[in-house]
């Protein structure tokens, strides 16, 4: 994995109001594959135009604290 080429966030407020793959795989330090399958798990609030997934801010950080745990 190329993490040098993910953006890489030193607190949540720098967190684009909508996050693409990228965003969330540089956030939470995981590959962008990885970050795909989290995007197209049943339980992540994705967003889908075309082909394209994004996440709002606010609902992101919702999904991360509501977590707990699980295993996606």
């Amino acid at each position: 994995m190329k993490t040098e080429n993910l953006p890489t966030f030193q607190n949540n407020d720098e967190l684009p109001l909508t996050m693409n793959a990228r965003d969330v795989a540089g956030y939470l330090h995981i590959s962008l594959s990885c970050a795909y399958q989290v995007m197209n798990s049943n339980k992540f609030p994705v967003i889908k135009i075309g082909k394209r997934l994004i996440v709002t801010k606010e609902k992101f950080l919702e999904w991360l604290r509501s977590a707990n745990g699980e295993i996606i």
